[in-house]
Order: structure tokens, then sequence, then C-alpha cells
């Protein structure tokens, strides 16, 4: 029998997309061992529904002749098995092989390579340069009445949204930086996306963008390591094609002209689902009280030389996430005021005032950034707070929208 003569669908992501007034369906890996996508006719769905790896193709067939009372041809069939099969989007000895390789080739690695140049940002340190002092030229930097905390700068949030979508919030949020040649390290707490065996998960690899090498402090890392409950190198693999760390170095790099003399601590933040269905404190959970108390042992010993950086979005809602409600101006401007209510939470520096807002409605927003924001505020205490920016991103062909901001923290 052939690999794919019971074909087993991997674990995948399947949202809605329109397209010259058809609808269709975008099929792609969540988990981004691949960045292959496959799209498909909603009509397919039942027939993908079969593919467990149990049914052979005579089964899915027969099935689907009992289902609808049509014939489903051989052909047509073996067509869509090969299309899923050369996007890597079927679970066999192909793909297998293929993730075995690139797990060998990261591990081996003494760099984690730029993933996401050339898709989500230029991967031509020219072109890119010129796009990000763009989104700075399309800010107003003068005075606007505000007056900046006191304290010195200890972190700022940022987006993680594509780069050309956030990049005026990116810029707000970058230019508290810039003149910051005192700053030794970048704690950038990252959103993981990808499922991990801890809350939290360090990557000891230097990070190369198109603009160069940024190199990791395996010191502060392995300091935190040791202050902590859990393997926190276990989860290195989740870094290697995760967006949310990435483009803060290109950021950083690109406010300190390509020469980032200061060293980076890349660290991902995994799931805090669970609370916010309880309602209980993160800090009640003996890994993340483990992280923030070493973060916060880090921070002090360095004395006013470490920024941490969050890098986050904040809700995702729409058709792209399972909602079916229309994503017109109306329900924009609830999401947004229901996005200012929650950023006051973390304007008033309160961790568990955030975590409260984020529980009342169980999380229902689906705020990204809640765990990396949570640690930010718990670790850091900051003093003060700046509100920078926000913004919203909204895909009309798959009626969803994902909103960011960006605000510095002072101590």
């Amino acid at each position: 029998m052939s690999a794919n003569e019971k074909p087993k669908l991997r674990p995948i992501e399947a949202f809605p997309f329109e397209q010259d007034g058809r609808r269709l369906v975008v099929l792609r890996d969540p988990l981004r061992w691949t960045d292959n996508s496959v799209v498909v006719s909603p009509t397919l769905i039942p027939i993908l529904q079969r593919f467990t790896g149990d049914n052979t193709v005579v089964d899915i067939q027969a099935e689907f002749a009992r289902a609808t009372g049509q014939i489903l041809p051989s052909e047509a069939l073996n067509g869509v098995i090969v299309k899923l099969d050369e996007a890597l989007l079927l679970d066999n000895e192909r793909f297998q092989r293929y993730r075995d390789q690139l797990v060998r080739e990261f591990r081996e690695s003494s760099v984690r390579p730029a993933a996401h140049a050339g898709a989500s940002y230029p991967d031509e340190p020219t072109e890119l340069t010129a796009m990000l002092n763009e989104h700075f030229a399309a800010i107003a930097w003068g005075p606007d009445g505000t007056v900046p905390p006191t304290g010195q700068l200890a972190g700022i949030i940022a987006p993680h949204i594509d780069l050309r979508r956030g990049g005026p919030t990116f810029a707000r949020a970058y230019g508290q930086l810039r003149g910051r040649d005192d700053i030794e390290l970048f704690v950038i707490l990252g959103t993981g996306h990808q499922p991990m065996h801890h809350r939290f998960g360090g990557l000891r690899k230097d990070y190369a963008t198109p603009f160069g090498t940024a190199r990791t402090d395996r010191d502060a890392l392995e300091a935190l390591a040791t202050e902590l409950p859990f393997g926190f190198f276990d989860d290195e693999w989740a870094h290697r094609s995760e967006h949310s760390i990435e483009f803060q170095i290109v950021w950083l790099q690109h406010i300190f002209g390509g020469n980032l003399k200061a060293r980076i601590a890349p660290v991902l933040a995994g799931s805090f689902h669970k609370f916010s269905e309880a309602g209980a404190s993160p800090l009640g959970d003996p890994q993340v009280a483990g992280f923030t108390q070493a973060l916060r042992k880090l921070v002090d010993a360095r004395r006013g030389k470490v920024c941490v950086i969050a890098g986050v979005d904040l809700a995702h809602i729409g058709g792209r996430f399972g909602d079916e409600e229309a994503m017109d101006e109306a329900r924009r401007a609830r999401l947004e005021r229901d996005d200012r209510a929650m950023l006051d939470t973390i304007l008033s520096c309160d961790a568990e005032k955030f975590h409260n807002n984020i529980a009342a409605d169980k999380d229902t927003r689906r705020i990204c950034g809640y765990p990396a924001i949570y640690t930010l505020l718990a670790a850091l205490k900051p003093s003060a707070a700046q509100f920078l920016d926000y913004g919203q991103s909204h895909e009309p062909e798959t009626n969803s929208v994902v909103s960011f901001g960006s605000v510095a923290f002072y101590r």
C-alpha cells in the first residue's frame, strides 16, 4: 500500500477566503513546519475530514457516496491528495523526513536564520531601510502636549504584526530608543504561537536578519535558567519560525544603524489560556512566578542597562479566527473601545488589573500578547507608562481584524 493510500491530514488551520466573488478556504500549517498553503473549495471540507489515516481512498469514496449520493472520481480525489502531499500538509513519511531534516539543521546551527525576510519584510537591506524610514516619516514627532513620565525607560510594548501593516506603531515604539546607547541588553519577550512544553522558552542562538547578526547574551539566559523550576531551553525549536521576536530585532538593528552593540535575550512566552479561563492569577503558577522573579533579578542586577521588549499584538477577531460576526465599522469601533479599556489597565502598570480585564470575558478577543505583557508588568513593576499608538489591521477578504498598540514603561 502506498504512503498516501490511507491519507492522514496533519493538524491544520483553515480559514475562509473570498476571491473574485468566490468563497474559498485556505489550509495552512499553524505549527509553521512549512509556509505552504493550499486553497480549496468549501465543498472539499467534508472529504478532508475523512483524511484520518484510517480510511483508504476507496473507503473515502464510499463514505462520500453514502453521504451525498454522488460519485467522487478517483482522479479528483487523488489530485487533492497529491496537492496536499506536495504542500507537506499530510502526515506521512515524506513529511517526517522533511521535519527531521529541519530539526537536525536547526540544532546544528549557531545562528537562527531570518525566517520571514522576503515575505513579511524586504530581504534586501537598502529596501528594508527605506521601508522603515518611511514608517518614521509618516509620524508627526512634534510636541503634542503630552508630558513624558519621569524615570528611566525600562521597557516597551511593540507589535508583531506584519512590518508593513504595523509600521507607524512599530516606529512610535522604537523611536523611544533613539540615542539609548547606554542599554546593554534587550530582553525580548515574544509571543509563542506554537505549542510549547513550558510557559517560557529561551534561545541561545544568535539571530540573523538582512541587517546582520544580533548577538545573544548567553550568560544572561543561563542566569535566568538557573533560577527556574523547568527546562528553560526545552522549547528552542519554537523559535525557528516565530516572527514575534524576529521583527523586534529588525527594528532594533534599524534604530542603531545596523550596528547593534547591545546583546539580546530572546524568550518566547507560551499560552496563559488556563489563567484567563479560571480567572486565577498567573503568579500562582510556579513557572510564571519563577520566571518573573528571575527576570526582575536580572534587570535589577544590570542597574538600568536592560530594556524589556514585549513583541505582541492585541485582539484577533473575525472569520479567520472562527467568528461569524461581520467586521464592519461599528464592530471595529466596539473593538477599539474594548482595547482601549484594556490598554488603560496596562498603563496603570498593574499586572493583576490587566489579567482581570482579560479574564473578565475569558479572553474572547484572543489577546495573543497577554502572556508577554503580563510578564513584563509583573517583572518590571514599572512606576509609570506612556501610551504611544493604537492600530487595527482589517482583512475584508477574510472578515478579520487584528489590533495592536505600543506603550513605553519607566522605572
